[in-house]
């Protein structure tokens, strides 16, 4: 009945899309859509982020290891991406925390590839394998135009996701406190996207997201009275009808799980964030 309903709402969609929810209360969930494994976009960084915590677990750093800035980390092509330090000097010291945390808070692309180049693609992808996800990989660091032209992409699984959120939800993702660390960092991620957009403030979502020029993905879990998982993905020609289509589904998700003490924007409260959204 709920499936049928999220169906409804799917309808004959112009592209590809996924869908992966999962009651934590209650343990149901369901997959939607036409497709699991999409490119990746921004998601790859709640990877990158996974396997800091795995090394800074196993030793092999330390949050206050000191990077400093050099030129071959500057994109050598700039265009308008989500990134502040690239916007920051040469030589400018950062520490470990500081670059895992901007790679999610703000989803900073060059903070992304030092980690990347750092930690190293396969030993990533090694740790993806630990963890059973077989479909999810990290191929190329972003905006690597020469890997791109050759058509390399990053994947991510939806389903995939919404199991790894719910082991992280667990504990059980490097330990219990890495997990919840890890959340505590998903939850400041700054952008206003499908799974934030009908809720106030006050509402605690942890979620990464991925946003390029036909693509669309949000991924977290929405706390609430009786929280719940959901992974989004879609490769679409018009990306504002994929974003109004995971809005009203991530309302249908929440109102599914939460039939009680709604904590959603009103009518006139979404007018007014609407300027905020990220297209």
């Amino acid at each position: 009945m709920f499936l049928d309903k999220m169906k409804d709402r799917i309808g004959d969609f112009e592209g590809k899309i996924g869908i992966c929810y999962i009651d934590i209360k209650t343990g149901a969930g369901f997959t939607a859509g036409n497709c699991d494994v999409f490119p990746a976009s921004g998601i790859i960084k709640l990877l990158i982020l996974i396997e800091a915590f795995k090394r800074l677990n196993e030793g092999q750093i330390k949050k206050d290891d000191v990077y400093i800035l050099k030129a071959d980390d500057y994109p050598k092509t700039r265009e308008k991406s989500f990134s502040a330090l690239e916007h920051i000097h040469i030589g400018a010291e950062l520490t470990l925390e500081d670059l895992y945390k901007l790679n999610v808070i703000i989803s900073d692309n060059m903070a992304f590839n030092i980690l990347l180049k750092l930690f190293g693609k396969d030993a990533v992808n090694d740790t993806l394998q630990e963890f059973g996800f077989r479909k999810t990989r990290i191929n190329r660091a972003i905006n690597d135009y020469a890997e791109m032209n050759k058509g390399v992409q990053n994947l991510v699984s939806v389903q995939e996701m919404a199991n790894l959120l719910l082991r992280m939800y667990e504990g059980q993702i490097i330990s219990n406190a890495a997990s919840k660390e890890m959340l505590e960092i998903l939850c400041e991620h700054q952008k206003n996207t499908p799974l934030t957009y009908n809720f106030l403030e006050s509402m605690k979502i942890a979620h990464q997201s991925g946003y390029d020029d036909n693509e669309i993905h949000d991924m977290g879990i929405v706390y609430g009275d009786n929280p719940f998982i959901l992974c989004m993905a879609s490769s679409v020609p018009n990306t504002k009808n994929a974003e109004s289509v995971m809005r009203d589904i991530t309302m249908m998700c929440y109102q599914n799980s939460n039939k009680e003490n709604p904590k959603f924007r009103t009518e006139s409260e979404n007018s007014d964030s609407v300027w905020e959204i990220f297209a």
